[in-house]
């Protein structure tokens, strides 16, 4: 029986009975501090074993007697760890707790969730959106967006709303409506952050009104200044019908840094922003009437309870509706409310019973404060599952209403530990598993997928919730945020977010104080890395988790880095250089390194040699080091390099059964010139850029088993011709086609991408028409065309030669 088994059924029972009577919280807290203890323990000593394995044979000599005082010392801490177990153990028999108010099943789902959750695989859940009472709103305030023959000036409408209220998702409502899209030239989606800059609004602006861009021009626009992205946007806008949503306006002075960039064309563009400040409203346009959004009635409640709850009929059986109709009337006809505790019960069972449990609680949990919006939260956080917990509660160490990458925030719940085994699942499918969950749940929001009904790229936490989670991981001592005065740091951090370094870094701690880490993650980029002696030294040796994320490491990185023996998690992305020494070999349990758009000055060896490493991503590097690259660890399931990098493992037969994402950028030197068996059949996604393919590659990319997102950009294929073969692709959901330019031809026979749903068609000058084909491909329901010539844009419009192939399609955009 492992420690981290008897960790979580010792603190679950714990947490359980915290919540039931409040006597025991000292209980509660000892018990997790004894948890606590009994991880450094176990770490120490292993932190010893490991040195002792990379030691010469000299210091293995040397270091006998210190061998022997680690025993002795680990043998003390035991001891007084079972003395305080033992001690803690007899507290329990003094509380007589009961589990009447409990819900019982709370830690298991039932067989309908995991059902629910195993069609992922197939067909991924959409995200459910709190729409019961929205729809016409919706309707209403489209029409307003598209009418514009009275009013050709740029206008300005507000949606206002306390926290909760369903704001954002009445504005995504309207925003991704198709007469909307159709009816403006561009659109963009701003969201505002409370700690914004300038530059990320307006270049994330930027961005998205000029559609699918190349890398050289992306990286173009990231190296503009704020004065540069504010003329550059405007001329971009000024003779375009546009509509820009900004999402969560705090106040006046951020609507006049962001309206200066947007132009007051008289074309009948359109501006939409969400607000919980009726002045920034008012300032914004006085002419117009501005939407307030209301609590909603009781009709309004239930429907939208039924609808979250039982969401394939929307109707709840007889004998549950009285129950039903308590439970939602403690939720005040709060949006947020509502569907957090119809998330709670998709996991119960239907009958009266556990229904009546969950009421009792809800009743009991009221009692306890007087703000019910806050204690439905807390009951939704009681009601987890002990392996979703930590997973939420670390959601508090990202920056106040962020889009989270899904990606990253999956592979940090691994690397922390927090993902448990499942059979022979991959850890990856279970994390995504417990990401499904928490959406269900309603305790993350989905705020952008990768494409079409695709999986998740990004996600964001409710600001109430996120409040919530951070004091509730305080309390436990769980993590800690380094910059924000509302939570000062404790005094021994597990878990460190670094939001600012202007005031924080000042805080005086003891040389004990960060020896308890186990993951610090930067959000501040400006953080100067010479700072890192200064601030943590080389105490930081538990590290599990370490993220630079945006931080300038052209200094170079601080060799106790590559002692950090227990790292799982090195994130060095857009961190514009570092330079790998022969000690990253140190980091033996390294199963993630991220090094995405930083310039590695050489590529050594030694990373080869990281048998551990599950997600590799180098797409920038100097002098290539090739020794050994036969010890490449074989178990990689995201890789993205350079295409001269793959032609080299493949000629040193370097295979990869597990490999599911690949991203290549370069020409690709097949052998004999010839395409086949040059990618895994394991791959679900495949980014090819700059390949300068000359033969098709359709043949062998449509042949792939499990291939769902295959993307060919900028010179990946130089031919004229393409051809998806019957049958081919059967399995692919989006493509996307972007910068061939010597592309004439393309054709779809039948039964090709039989299960199609987002089609992307850029800048590819020299296609001439659509494929006949695409008239039998009817489960596509996104079809987005950018920067293509006019003849072929007045094809595929209404009435013109191609629309017929199209028009079973729900989505069509033009840019």
């Amino acid at each position: 029986m492992t420690f981290n088994y008897i960790h979580r059924c010792f603190l679950t029972d714990a947490e359980k009975k915290s919540k039931d009577i409040q006597v025991v919280e000292i209980w509660v807290r000892q018990v997790r501090e004894l948890a606590y203890d009994a991880e450094d323990i176990i770490d120490t000593f292993n932190l010893h074993v490991e040195r002792r394995k990379n030691a010469t044979i000299v210091w293995r000599i040397i270091g006998f007697w210190n061998k022997l005082m680690t025993l002795h010392k680990t043998g003390m801490l035991i001891e007084q760890f079972n003395k305080r177990s033992t001690e803690i153990s007899t507290y329990k028999s003094q509380y007589n707790i009961h589990e009447s108010v409990s819900m019982q099943d709370s830690s298991h789902r039932t067989e309908r969730l995991v059902s629910k959750l195993a069609t992922r695989r197939t067909t991924p859940l959409v995200e459910e959106q709190v729409i019961v009472g929205f729809v016409e709103e919706a309707t209403q305030l489209a029409a307003w967006l598209v009418k514009d023959e009275k009013e050709p000036r740029r206008r300005v409408m507000s949606i206002i709303g306390m926290g909760g209220l369903g704001k954002t998702t009445l504005a995504k409502l309207v925003y991704g409506k198709r007469e909307v899209e159709n009816h403006f030239d561009v659109c963009a989606w701003i969201y505002v952050s409370p700690k914004y800059r300038v530059r990320d609004l307006l270049s994330s602006c930027l961005k998205q009104v000029r559609g699918s861009i190349t890398i050289d021009e992306r990286s173009h626009i990231e190296k503009m200044d704020d004065g540069e992205l504010k003329i550059e946007l405007h001329k971009y806008l000024q003779g375009k019908r546009y509509l820009v949503v900004i999402d969560n306006i705090w106040n006046i002075d951020t609507w006049d840094r962001i309206s200066a960039s947007l132009p007051e064309n008289q074309n009948g563009s359109r501006v939409l922003i969400t607000t919980r400040n009726k002045e920034v409203a008012i300032h914004a346009d006085q002419s117009t009437q501005h939407h307030e959004l209301r609590l909603m009635n009781k009709d309004e409640s239930w429907d939208l309870f039924c609808a979250k709850v039982f969401s394939s009929s929307g109707s709840c059986p007889p004998q549950l509706v009285h129950t039903g109709k308590r439970i939602v009337e403690k939720c005040g006809g709060l949006p947020l409310a509502i569907v957090m505790l119809g998330g709670i019960l998709i996991g119960k069972e239907r009958t009266n019973n556990a229904w009546s449990r969950v009421l009792a609680c809800v009743d009991w949990q009221l009692n306890q404060d007087s703000n019910p919006s806050r204690e439905i939260l807390a009951l939704s956080y009681t009601d987890l599952p002990y392996y979703l917990k930590s997973c939420f509660l670390y959601l508090g160490l990202f920056p106040k209403d962020s889009d989270i990458k899904v990606g990253k925030l999956t592979l940090l719940w691994i690397a922390e530990g927090f993902v448990q085994v499942r059979g022979e699942e991959p850890l990856e499918d279970v994390a995504e598993d417990y990401l499904e969950e928490l959406i269900q749940r309603s305790l993350i929001q989905v705020t952008q997928r990768k494409y079409h009904r695709g999986p998740i790229e990004t996600c964001r936490v409710n600001d109430l919730l996120r409040d919530f989670a951070i004091t509730e991981a305080k309390n436990i001592r769980f993590l800690d945020i380094l910059g924000n005065k509302m939570y000062p740091v404790s005094a021994r951090p597990r878990r460190l977010g670094i939001h600012s370094c202007d005031t924080s870094m000042d805080v005086n701690h003891s040389s004990a104080s960060f020896s308890k880490l186990r993951s610090i993650l930067f959000f501040d980029v400006t953080f100067q890395i010479d700072m890192w002696k200064s601030t943590f030294g080389g105490r930081t040796k538990m590290l599990k988790v370490l993220d630079f994320e945006g931080v300038n490491l052209s200094g170079g990185l601080p060799k106790q880095i590559w002692k950090l023996v227990f790292l799982h998690y090195l994130g060095l992305r857009n961190c514009f250089s570092v330079e790998f020494p022969p000690s990253i070999g140190n980091l033996v349990k390294l199963q993630t390194l991220d090094v995405r758009n930083t310039l590695l000055c050489s590529l050594t060896k030694e990373v080869w040699k990281l048998k551990q490493l599950r997600h590799l991503y180098l797409n920038s590097f100097g002098v290539i080091n090739l020794d050994s690259m036969e010890d490449l660890p074989r178990n990689l399931i995201s890789l993205e390099i350079s295409s001269d990098l793959w032609n080299c493992m493949w000629q040193a037969s370097v295979r990869f059964g597990c490999l599911q994402s690949l991203t290549l950028n370069g020409e690709l030197r097949c052998p004999n010139k010839s395409l086949r068996n040059f990618f895994p059949l394991s791959i679900l996604e495949l980014h090819l850029e700059e390949s300068v393919l000359e033969e098709d590659p359709s043949s062998v990319l449509g042949s792939l088993p499990a291939l769902r997102e295959l993307r060919l950009r900028n010179k990946s294929y130089i031919g004229n011709k393409l051809l998806f073969l019957p049958e081919g692709f059967f399995q692919l959901e989006f493509l996307e086609l972007r910068g061939l330019q010597a592309l004439e031809e393309w054709t779809v026979e039948d039964e090709a991408m039989s299960s199609l749903r987002h089609l992307v068609i850029y800048d590819c000058p020299g296609l001439k028409m659509l494929p006949d084909g695409l008239i039998n491909v009817t489960t596509l329901q996104k079809f987005e065309i950018s920067n293509m010539p006019n003849a072929f844009l007045d094809r595929v419009k209404e009435n013109g030669e191609d629309w017929d192939k199209i028009k079973h399609v729900p989505s069509i955009t033009c840019n």
